[in-house]
């Protein structure tokens, strides 16, 4: 199994610290101000200008059929191909949830019926925990409503509440006598913390009614718990009946795999394709098991190649690796996994850090591909000692090389974003755009806050020179995240096709995807 492992190449880092001096004139990166205002556009010819015409290309309809990360190929017939990072499956079952509770009698049930009503849990946890579940009567009606929170616990219940939940989800008009859930999904705290479930340690579950007729069960309290109902701390063995659900969806599947998509129309004004094709998906119990997600695809020769980030660990933000697939047709199901040697059967890893602790650091991933004078370019994020600093890597191969993830030449880091160390970027898109003669580099900056913007980097070889010429915030939405420009199936740039997209929104779940034209500044 042959994996391109990166060294440290001081050469280059010192080649690059006199080649990217021209950012400093920039804006810092940092919060403008209080009220998080935007920084002012920084438009030099090349930079694009991104027109008013945006448009809602997607928008989800549940939880789970959210779509994120996309590549997208405008096709010669005036077609678009799409792939898209989505939910993931299971290749098992959940285990039953384990009960907190102790023995004794529990009294109950206990209504929470009127406005300000609550009630509320303590409890330790001694291992990590997926989701917190309290069965809740609803006085023979299907429309109770609850507002629950989940804080850390910090010295007493008074203190405890006046801090900030970790977690919160409404539970609207659920069926009487249901276990009612909160977990790391519906809460949206993976999204926002990439860990799957909630760490080992004592909690409160506060439960408010929002209306109707809402309350809980009771049953025996269990250790380390403590119950209050309406504000006053329970006695003897009174307690709400409660549960723990300590294994993830992960835990028993795959986070996430990649859709295929079609559109009659290479437009902001476009319908997409139902046909909800599962092009890679992770192999089961092997180097890519708890996702495949954030695709790159190119045609070199005969093939798409699809390259995407995956990992055998549960978090999302940590451990990734990069793979690659190829299919003879863009809307192929059977795509061939890279298995070290050649193509087929259990997957290999083409690109890895060389990471110092595990669970810790990002790795690599959200690749983007160009194929450019015969040669295949590879760019991906790079991260395995500062937290937070996401630098942007390059490999490169012969496009004529059927073998050529084997054949990978490690150009080191290309593009230096330390200056963005304190705040959420995304990944950088990278595409060869055809009028300007030139490699050009896009991502966002504070993505999950209202100040995002975009950044524009530029080179005229794709490895070298690389310098941050513009900043982008006129007409694009706040708390956009994976900006991908449209390219053709060699990651390049035409004149025909000037289209923007990305996601934007709070939690991963209801993030809609947006897409505007543009045209570049003279």
């Amino acid at each position: 199994m042959k994996k391109l492992v990166f060294s440290i190449q001081v050469f280059i880092v010192t080649l690059l610290a006199a080649q990217l001096t021209s950012c400093e004139g920039f804006p810092g990166p940092e919060p403008i101000s209080e009220q998080y205002a935007r920084p002012e556009e920084v438009i030099v010819p090349g930079v694009p200008v991104v027109k008013g015409d945006g448009k809602s290309i997607y928008q989800p309809t549940s939880s789970r059929d959210f779509r994120y990360a996309a590549a997208m190929i405008a096709n010669s017939n005036g077609t678009m191909s799409a792939w898209f990072s989505t939910p993931g499956g299971t290749t098992g079952s959940l285990p039953a949830a384990t009960s907190l509770n102790g023995s004794g009698a529990g009294g109950g049930p206990y209504p929470m019926h009127s406005n300000g009503n609550s009630g509320a849990i303590k409890y330790t946890f001694d291992k990590s925990f997926y989701g917190w579940i309290v069965d809740c009567p609803g006085w023979s009606t299907n429309t109770s409503c609850f507002h629950w929170e989940l804080y850390q616990w910090n010295n007493d219940y008074i203190s405890t509440l006046s801090g900030t939940p970790i977690a919160q989800y409404d539970h609207m008009n659920y069926k009487d006598n249901s276990s009612l859930e909160i977990n790391t999904d519906n809460s949206g705290y993976a999204d926002e913390t990439g860990n799957v479930k909630f760490p080992a340690g004592t909690y409160l579950l506060y439960m408010e009614r929002i209306s109707g007729t809402p309350g809980c069960w009771g049953a025996g309290i269990g250790e380390n718990m403590t119950v209050w109902h309406n504000g006053t701390e329970l006695s003897g063995t009174q307690a709400f009946r409660t549960k723990a659900q300590y294994t993830s969806p992960a835990d028993v599947g795959y986070s996430a795999q990649i859709r295929y998509y079609t559109a009659s129309s290479v437009t902001n004004d476009l319908t997409w394709s139902e046909d909800n094709i599962v092009a890679v998906a992770p192999t089961n119990k092997k180097a890519d098991s708890y996702y495949a997600k954030d695709p790159a695809v190119v045609k070199a020769g005969d093939y798409y190649y699809m390259v995407y980030t995956g990992s055998t660990t549960v978090v999302e933000t940590t451990d990734n690796e990069l793979f690659v697939a190829r299919s003879a047709t863009p809307d192929g199901k059977n795509w061939e996994k890279w298995n070290g040697t050649g193509w087929g059967g259990d997957p290999a890893a083409i690109v890895s850090a060389n990471l110092t602790a595990e669970e810790t650091f990002f790795g690599v991933g959200e690749a983007s591909l160009i194929v450019k004078d015969g040669q295949i370019y590879l760019y991906y994020t790079y991260n395995d000692q500062a937290i937070d600093v996401y630098d942007i890597h390059l490999a490169t191969a012969s496009a004529s090389d059927p073998n050529w993830p084997a054949a990978l030449s490690d150009k080191g880091k290309v593009i230096d974003r330390n200056k963005f160390a304190a705040n959420s970027v995304s990944g950088c898109d990278v595409k060869y755009v055809d009028e300007l003669n030139c490699f050009q580099a896009i991502h966002g900056v504070n993505v999950n806050e209202v100040n995002t913007y975009l950044t524009i980097w530029q080179s005229t070889d794709g490895i070298t020179g690389w310098e941050q010429i513009g900043i982008v915030t006129d007409n694009t939405r706040v708390r956009l995240k994976y900006p991908r420009v449209v390219g053709n199936d060699q990651g390049h740039v035409t004149s025909a096709v000037h289209l923007l997209t990305y996601q934007y929104g709070i939690s991963r779940s209801s993030w809609r995807t947006w897409m505007s034209s543009y045209q570049y500044a003279e």
